[in-house]
C-alpha cells in the first residue's frame, strides 16, 4: 500500500482521517439522539465517556492536520533542504506529541464500552469490578507509555531538536511498551465482545433477534482486527532518518482504529433510532397496502332488477359504504399503530419483544429488559 504516493503522503492521510473523523462524530450524534428517543432522563456515564472518546479523537485529528500543513507526509531530507530549520524542528516536536495522543485514541473508547456492559449486564458486582479493573490496567499502561514517549531522552527536546545534545534510551524500549499496550487492547476488544455475546445467550428472545443484537455488540472484533494490523506498523517509529515519511502508515491505522472503536461504543445503542426510522418508512407502505387489500376484497353487487337508475344508485351506495368502512378501519389501525410505536419510541423496544421480568425497575435486570425487550433466562 502506497499510502498516498511517493512524494507527499500528507493529502491522502488528511483526507482519510477527516472522513473517518466525520463518521465518528456522526456515530456519536446518532447515539445521543437514540438515547433521547429511548429515555428522556439525563445522559448516562457511558454517553459522557463516549463524548470524551470522540473529543480525544478530534483533538488528534486537529493536531494531525497541523502537522500535515507543516510538512508531515514528505521526506525529511527534502524538508531540510527547502524549509527553515525551525519549522522542521517544530514539526518533529508535533510528531512526538501526535505519537503520545494517538495512544489515548484506543484507550479512552474502552471506557464507554465498559460502562455500557456494566449498565446492561453488570447484575453481578464481581463482573463490574473485573470489567472496570481491566480497563483501568489499560489506562495505566497507556499513561506509562505516554510518559516514556517524552522521558526517553534527557532533555526531552533532544528527540526533535538536533541542536540539543542529550542522552536517550534505546528506542526499542518505548516500541516494546507500545506493543504491550496494543496487544492488551486487542485482548480487551475481543473479551468485551465475547462477554456481551455470552450474556445475550441467556436472554429470552427469538434466535434471530439474539443474532441481531449480538452482531451490534460485536463491533469490538473489528477494532481488535484493526489494532492487530496497526501493531505491524509500530516499528516505523524507530526510523530516525525519515520519520516525517515513514510514520504515515502508523497514523493511517491510528485513524482507522480510533473510528472503529468509537463505532464499537456507539453501535449497540442505535437500535431505538433504527426502529424509529423503520417505522417512518414502513407505516405509509402498510397503510397503502391495507387500503388496496380492503378495496380489492369488498365489491358492490352487480345484480339489480327494475329501474337501471335504481341499480346505479345501489352500486353507488355500496361503494360509498365500502369507502366509509375502509376509512374507519384505517383510522382504527392508525390509532393502534400510533399507540404501538409511541410505546416503542418511549421504551426503545417493540411490544412483541417484551417478556416477563421487564418490570421497568431501576435494576440492571430491569434495564436489560427495557433495552432488549426481555429478561435473563430463569434457571
Amino acid at each position: 500500500m502506497s499510502y498516498g504516493g511517493d512524494f507527499n503522503r500528507g493529502p491522502f492521510l488528511n483526507t482519510l482521517n477527516w472522513i473517518l473523523q466525520a463518521c465518528s462524530l456522526l456515530a456519536v450524534a446518532l447515539r445521543l439522539l437514540s438515547h433521547r428517543l429511548r429515555d428522556t432522563h439525563d445522559w448516562g456515564v457511558d454517553d459522557l465517556l463516549t463524548v470524551l472518546a470522540v473529543s480525544v479523537h478530534l483533538s488528534r485529528s486537529i493536531l494531525l492536520s497541523i502537522a500535515i500543513n507543516g510538512g508531515f507526509g514528505r521526506h525529511l531530507p527534502e524538508l531540510l533542504e527547502h524549509e527553515p530549520a525551525e519549522k522542521v524542528t517544530h514539526l518533529l516536536h508535533e510528531l512526538v506529541a501526535l505519537q503520545a495522543i494517538g495512544l489515548w485514541t484506543f484507550a479512552v473508547p474502552k471506557l464507554p464500552v465498559v460502562a455500557l456492559l456494566v449498565r446492561l449486564f453488570g447484575r453481578v458486582t464481581r463482573h463490574a469490578v473485573v470489567l472496570y479493573s481491566s480497563a483501568l490496567v489499560l489506562i495505566v499502561l497507556v499513561t506509562v507509555v505516554t510518559i516514556t514517549t517524552f522521558a526517553q531522552c534527557t532533555p526531552a527536546a533532544a528527540q526533535w531538536d538536533t541542536s540539543v545534545h542529550g542522552k536517550c534510551w534505546n528506542r526499542s524500549i518505548n516500541v516494546d511498551l507500545g506493543y504491550l499496550a496494543g496487544s492488551y487492547s486487542v485482548v480487551l476488544d475481543v473479551g468485551y465482545a465475547l462477554y456481551a455475546i455470552l450474556q445475550i445467550r441467556i436472554l429470552q428472545m427469538e434466535r434471530s433477534r439474539k443474532a441481531l443484537i449480538a452482531g451490534s455488540m460485536s463491533f469490538g472484533f473489528l477494532g481488535g482486527i484493526v489494532t492487530i494490523y496497526k501493531l505491524t506498523t509500530i516499528h516505523q517509529i524507530n526510523d530516525t532518518q525519515d520519520p516525517t515519511w515513514a510514520t504515515v502508515p502508523l497514523e493511517v491505522w491510528n485513524s482507522v482504529e480510533g473510528c472503529a472503536l468509537i463505532l464499537a461504543a456507539c453501535g449497540p445503542m442505535l437500535r431505538p433510532l433504527i426502529n424509529g426510522l423503520f417505522r417512518i418508512l414502513w407505516t405509509p407502505l402498510s397503510h397503502l397496502g391495507s387500503a388496496s387489500s380492503l378495496l380489492g376484497t369488498r365489491k358492490p353487487s352487480q345484480t339489480t332488477t327494475g329501474n337501471p337508475s335504481t341499480g346505479a344508485s345501489g352500486a353507488t351506495a355500496s361503494l360509498s359504504s365500502v369507502a366509509d368502512d375502509n376509512v374507519t378501519l384505517l383510522r382504527h389501525g392508525s390509532q393502534q399503530k400510533a399507540n404501538y410505536y409511541s410505546m416503542e419510541t418511549t421504551q426503545g423496544i417493540p411490544l412483541t419483544e417484551r417478556r416477563k421480568g421487564d418490570g421497568g425497575d431501576g435494576t440492571a435486570r430491569g434495564r436489560t429488559g427495557r433495552w432488549f425487550g426481555t429478561a435473563p433466562a430463569q434457571k
